[in-house]
């Protein structure tokens, strides 16, 4: 017999809200893992829990015990270590897998294109003064910085742990526009930005503005989905994902 999936979304874009409030309508059973709490969305609308797991184990004994059917992997295009494990246990498990991904930006020069932080941080000239977009977590991957001055942005303004001599953290909140990028880069005298190529519209105002500006531009390159593991563009096409698995009294 048929039975209604039960799907662990695990969230961190805006394309995991489209898929859990569509989900929620029509009434999927669903429960959403986050690996850090969000700045720029409002609560999830299906149950949510912040969770960073640590391997394969983990994640196949988080799926026995929730009874999970399928996993929508609809996370931050750079959490690919969360991706892989998630693909793997979903695996062993010989549950459905998908993996949501946003089309990325066409870089081409004079824009320069970087396989990762660390990469991105070996091309860093001296006496530059660089802003990153790489998020918190990337900062350790910038040692040792060869340019003048690191201004970081973070959008958290309650974590202000504290920086290497070498940076400084700018904060604000989304959206930012081309303007106002525009404005803070020249105020900050910036000649070099470094940013994550996670696509979409609400994140491009940085790289214009830079390219507008003309300053040298390093874009990260997202990691690949894992390999065997199915990946669909956007929203829209996780939500007919969904519609492929078996179910009993559910509709999207």
């Amino acid at each position: 017999m048929n039975q209604s999936p039960n799907i662990l979304l695990i969230a961190g874009s805006a394309e995991a809200h489209e898929i859990a409030t569509a989900m929620a309508a029509a009434g999927v059973s669903a429960r959403a893992v986050l690996r850090r709490a969000e700045r720029s969305f409002g609560p999830l609308a299906v149950p949510s829990e912040i969770w960073s797991p640590r391997d394969v184990d983990e994640v196949e004994a988080y799926l026995r015990v929730h009874k999970f059917t399928a996993v929508l992997d609809a996370g931050h295009g750079f959490d690919a270590d969360i991706s892989q494990i998630a693909f793997g246990a979903a695996a062993q498990l010989n549950l459905p897998y998908v993996r949501i991904v946003r089309p990325m930006w066409d870089i081409t020069a004079p824009a320069e294109r970087a396989a990762s932080v660390a990469e991105a941080a070996l091309m860093i000239r001296s006496k530059a003064r660089v802003f990153a977009a790489t998020g918190r977590g990337t900062l350790d991957q910038y040692h040792p910085f060869s340019g003048a001055r690191l201004y970081l942005r973070q959008t958290n303004a309650e974590a202000r742990s504290a920086l290497p001599p070498f940076a400084e953290a700018v904060f604000g909140q989304p959206p930012f526009t081309r303007a106002a990028e525009a404005e803070l880069f020249r105020r900050l005298q910036i000649d070099t930005l470094v940013l994550r190529n996670v696509g979409g519209a609400p994140s491009r105002p940085k790289l214009d503005a830079a390219l507008d500006l003309g300053l040298r531009v390093i874009v990260i390159d997202r990691p690949s989905p894992p390999a065997g593991a199915q990946a669909l563009h956007g929203a829209e096409a996780g939500l007919r994902w969904i519609e492929t698995l078996p179910r009993k009294g559910v509709g999207l």
